[in-house]
C-alpha cells in the first residue's frame, strides 16, 4: 500500500511539472509572437522618414529641426554608488573644461570621422581623446568612466549604432553631460534616441565646419 501510494504521488507531481513546464512553454511562445508582431508592426511605421514623423511628431524637439545648439559646460556630477563601485572617487569628479571624449567605434571604418572630430576639437584648443588611445592592463569600462566623468563635453558618433557606444552614451546622458550626436545617416538613427538633436554632415568638411561651431558657441558660454 505504501509503495502504491509513493508511486501515484510521484506520478501526479512529474505530471504537475510537465503541465507546469507545458504552460510555460505555451506563454514564451505567445509572448515571442507578440514581441515579432509589435517589430513587425514598428519597422512598417518607421519605414521611411516622412511615416517615422508622422507617427512620433510629438517627440520631435524644435532644436532636431532648426539645428540650434542647446549644449552648455558640464556640471559637476553626482557622486552616485554606480561611480563608487566602478572605483571613481569625489577627486574624480573634478571637471577639465578642456576635455572632450569621443564616443566613436574603435573600427577602422569609422577612423577618419574620429580624426575629423579630434581635429576640430583640438584647433579649438581642447584636449580630445576616445576610449582606446591609452594601454590599459585591466578592465577597460572604469577607465572610460573616469573619461565620461572629467570631461566637459561628449561627442558620439551613433554611425554604425555600435553598441559599446550606445552603453557609453546612455551613461553620459544619465550623468547629465552635455553631448553632441553626429551622424550621416538619419534614416538609421536608433528609434529611442531618433527625437535627440543630431548634427546631420553629408561630407568630412561639413562635419569639421558644424563641430567648429558647436564649441564656439561652448566656449562663448564660458565668458
Amino acid at each position: 500500500m505504501v509503495t502504491l501510494l509513493t508511486v501515484l504521488i510521484y506520478s501526479r507531481l512529474r505530471k504537475s511539472k510537465y503541465d507546469e513546464e507545458k504552460n510555460r512553454a505555451v506563454l514564451e511562445s505567445i509572448r515571442n509572437s507578440i514581441e515579432k508582431q509589435m517589430y513587425g508592426l514598428n519597422d512598417r511605421l518607421i519605414q521611411t522618414e516622412e511615416r517615422w514623423k508622422d507617427v512620433n511628431h510629438l517627440l520631435l524637439r524644435r532644436e532636431y529641426l532648426e539645428n540650434k545648439s542647446p549644449i552648455t559646460n558640464s556640471r559637476k556630477t553626482y557622486f552616485s554608488e554606480f561611480l563608487k563601485a566602478n572605483g571613481i572617487t569625489e577627486n574624480d569628479l573634478t571637471i577639465d573644461q578642456r576635455l572632450i571624449f569621443i564616443l566613436t567605434p574603435f573600427n577602422e571604418r569609422y577612423y577618419e570621422d574620429y580624426k575629423v572630430i579630434r581635429e576640430a576639437c583640438t584647433s579649438a584648443g581642447f584636449k580630445a581623446f576616445r576610449g582606446d588611445e591609452n594601454y590599459f592592463k585591466g578592465d577597460i569600462f572604469p577607465e572610460m568612466l573616469m573619461l565620461i566623468v572629467k570631461s566637459n563635453l561628449i561627442i558620439a558618433n551613433i554611425n554604425g549604432r555600435n553598441p559599446n557606444v550606445l552603453y557609453e552614451l546612455g551613461i553620459a546622458q544619465a550623468l547629465d553631460k552635455p553631448v553632441i550626436l553626429i551622424s550621416r545617416e538619419p534614416e538609421k538613427l536608433p528609434i529611442d534616441i531618433k527625437s535627440k538633436r543630431f548634427l546631420i554632415y553629408k561630407d568630412y568638411k561639413e562635419l569639421q565646419e558644424l563641430i567648429r561651431q558647436e564649441l564656439i558657441n561652448l566656449i562663448s558660454t564660458n565668458e
